[in-house]
């Protein structure tokens, strides 16, 4: 991002692997880099060096048949212009390469002996990462369609890194992301990439699996649409989605490419990320976005420029939320007929992280009830997916063992918890072919406890009769245990849910309000047993656990105190590992952050939830910013300081917090310290010395988070009242050696402040 033209040269001659010319094929990805088209390569044009792809057309022999190609190449030239300018974002350079082609029409055909490239994958390169302004993508757009009208065959055709022109539209995104801030809009910027990708996707729409990494890197290189709502990012997805089969849902078709693929190649279809996923990272950016449209300025809000951020921010939420419901339907689908079904497509997809799927619920409780064509509710669908949508058992085949092809522990018990607590009905409700679903869930061979058949059983017990178990039956015996708990169970013990607003500050990252990110519409939350908190607590204990299984197991045990308190060591543990690697401190950060605050929001009268939480988010603060993650947004900072004021007698939990905010503030910068005093932080630091005078730690850590505030003269900040000064000097008495220092330094920064 933001290349210089030097270096982004040499960076294309590597890619090119072209040792003879300083030109080279721009913005394709590295040399050897997998991705998803590599698996598709029975599509290719099979070609041997120097020779020519068929042309629409013969031409003179006159013209040496790379001029075309080079004069593309040579895109990247500079021109005298006070901007350092290249060639490719003039006008008479495409017009030049048009006419090329138009004259001479053999020359789109060619295909150069070391790169294996023709003119089409350089012009759709050059054009998706130089081509800037509407102007000049009208005349580069005709240049593509005469490119492919004289050689429709390049448009399938692969170069020596199995590359088809349209992988050079989708590379370009990421050298061009944030170029239109410099040289024209947004829309202008996707022109070009929309209209070449019709061109492509018509005459090949199956030369790029549009899944696994590939699909990241798309949705990663997507900047923030805030010129208006239905914006420019939203259309070239719809296209991607309705044209080239784009999708976080598992088809058939990708199904018969795991048939005939092996390795690395299958990790590049069904792995989107090592350690993310396209759903939470565009859920990540969608809560960030709707943060910042809600953020509050110093001085007056009404400020146009106060309203004009907003608004920005407010339309690049609405169009990441789009492409998310685009990329959560079915590909290959142009009308709208079962769109509309977010939830049943959320539900299916398998795909959503559990704070998504939540928001999804709760935003679109009535469709939990609805049915489709089939007759299926999305619990249906919960309780096990039908072969459209699923992966079949692939244990015969060899596949890595590191490949994940099922969803995270305690993932279909979560869904189906989410699920009932909106529609408890569903449970009792059949489908077309008169199957309920605890019948889908026992024939799909979902566990008891973590598959979430017995939420389904406890919901509606006669559903079980209709699944025809024989006495002998594994389930017959978990049922009869239950039924012996049910009858001597005290009803006393059943823990009441909380409803209505509790005060706590909610936030769009877990849900509508403060307590967990739901109003539950079922009235009593039913007893924990101890055989179904023991698995839980056994696994997320376990050494190596995999980040996304502690998770999900987390929010299917949300109500175990027990569970959050040892998942959020789990969490710290993981992220301490990493040391001081940001992206592997991120690995941990993408899905645990919102994982704890939920854990907090939950248990907020649990003083050893909350101190564990706190130092699990110390643990990650240095994720913050980075790849989508934001202790603002998912509302980590403002539940700390909720922490410290529901606990302010328990020294403990001060400490951890107070560090907790320190460590924030020290990564996010001014930002964040406004962020930490807007939620009252900087009085629940004063308050924290104020309750624990004689607490050596507590007052060692409130100083120290106090002074990395007020580290930052752009953060805004309370003035000193006399009570900050009082037990500030009282800490520098009664503990000058880890006090004193810090003292001083909040004193000058503060009184200067004032001046």
């Amino acid at each position: 991002y933001g290349l210089t033209w030097k270096w982004c040269q040499m960076i294309l001659l590597r890619i090119m692997g072209c040792g003879q010319s300083k030109r080279a094929e721009v913005g394709l990805p590295e040399a050897g880099a997998t991705t998803p088209s590599n698996t598709n390569n029975n599509r290719a044009t099979s070609l041997k060096a120097n020779k020519s792809l068929p042309s629409a057309r013969e031409s003179p022999q006159s013209i040496h048949p790379a001029v075309l190609y080079h004069h593309l190449l040579s895109g990247l030239d500079p021109i005298s212009s006070p901007e350092r300018a290249v060639r490719a974002l003039t006008e008479s350079f495409w017009a030049e390469a048009r006419n090329l082609c138009a004259s001479t029409p053999s020359l789109a055909s060619y295909v150069d002996p070391v790169t294996h490239g023709t003119p089409l994958h350089v012009a759709c390169s050059l054009g998706s990462a130089h081509v800037f302004t509407y102007s000049l993508s009208k005349i580069a757009t005709l240049c593509i369609k005469e490119l492919v009208n004289e050689c429709p065959e390049a448009v399938s055709h692969r170069d020596k890194h199995c590359h088809v022109p349209l992988d050079g539209i989708l590379s370009g995104m990421y050298t061009g992301k944030g170029t239109h801030k410099k040289h024209g809009s947004l829309s202008d910027l996707f022109h070009f990439r929309i209209e070449t990708a019709k061109i492509l996707l018509h005459h090949d729409a199956d030369s790029v699996l549009l899944s696994g990494k590939n699909l990241y890197q798309i949705v990663e290189s997507l900047p923030d649409d805030v010129e208006a709502p239905m914006g420019s990012t939203v259309e070239f997805v719809k296209l991607l989605v309705e044209k080239g089969g784009a999708s976080v849902q598992p088809t058939a078709a990708m199904m018969e490419h795991l048939k005939s693929m092996q390795g690395s190649d299958v990790e590049s279809l069904v792995i989107e990320a090592e350690d993310d996923s396209v759903m939470a990272l565009l859920y990540r950016r969608f809560v960030r976005q709707f943060d910042q449209s809600e953020r509050f300025f110093e001085g007056d809000n009404s400020r146009d420029e106060v309203i004009c951020h907003r608004r920005n921010f407010k339309n690049a939420a609405v169009n990441t939320f789009n492409v998310i419901e685009l990329l959560l339907r079915p590909p290959y689908v142009e009308d709208d007929t079962g769109n509309d079904l977010l939830v049943h497509n959320a539900v299916r997809a398998c795909a959503c992280p559990p704070d998504l799927l939540r928001y999804i619920v709760e935003t679109n409780l009535e469709a939990v009830a609805e049915a489709d064509s089939m007759g299926n509710l999305p619990l249906h669908y919960a309780a096990g997916f039908d072969e459209v949508y699923c992966f079949p058992n692939l244990s015969s085949q060899k596949l890595p063992c590191r490949l994940r092809l099922t969803a995270p522990e305690s993932y279909s018990k979560y869904v189906i918890d989410e699920l009932l607590y909106a529609y408890p009905e569903g449970a009792s409700s059949a489908n077309d072919d008169g199957v309920l679903p605890i019948v889908i869930a026992i024939e799909s061979g979902k566990k008891w406890i973590g598959g979430g058949i017995r939420s389904l059983y406890e919901a509606y017990p006669l559903g079980i009769e209709q699944a025809h178990l024989g006495k002998q039956h594994p389930l017959m015996n978990a049922v009869s245990f239950q039924s012996e708990e049910d009858e001597s169970d005290d009803q006393s013990t059943v823990v009441q849910l909380q409803e209505g607003y509790d005060g706590r500050k909610g936030t769009i990252a877990t849900g509508v309000d403060g307590g967990g990110g739901r109003c539950r519409k079922r009235r009593q939350r039913r007893k924990i047993y101890k055989d179904e908190s023991h698995d839980a607590i056994m696994l997320v204990q376990r050494p190596g656990t995999p980040i996304c299984d502690v998770v999900t197991t987390m929010w299917a045990n949300e109500e175990d105190g027990g569970v959050q308190m040892l998942g959020c060591s789990a969490l710290e543990q993981a992220a301490i590992e990493a040391e001081s690697n940001q992206e592997a401190i991120a690995s941990v950060a993408m899905l645990g952050v919102t994982t704890v605050v939920n854990a907090m929001k939950n248990h907020p009268n649990e003083p050893a939830v909350q101190e564990k939480a706190c130092s699990a988010l110390l643990a990650m603060a240095p994720a913050d910013n980075v790849r989508e993650v934001s202790f603002a947004a998912s509302g980590a900072i403002s539940t700390i300081v909720s922490a410290m004021q529901a606990h302010v007698s328990d020294a403990t939990v001060q400490t951890e917090a107070c560090r907790a905010l320190r460590g924030i503030a020290m990564k996010g910068g001014a930002e964040r310290a406004t962020v930490v005093a807007s939620v009252s932080g900087f009085t629940a630091l004063v308050n924290a010395m104020g309750a624990h005078p004689d607490d050596n730690g507590v007052h060692r850590e409130a100083c120290a988070a106090l002074e990395a505030l007020t580290s930052f003269r752009d953060a805004y900040l309370p003035e000193l009242h006399e009570q900050t000064e009082t037990l500030l000097k009282s800490a520098a008495i009664k503990f000058p050696e880890d006090c004193l220092e810090l003292t001083s330094a909040i004193f000058l920064r503060l009184r200067a402040s004032e001046l």
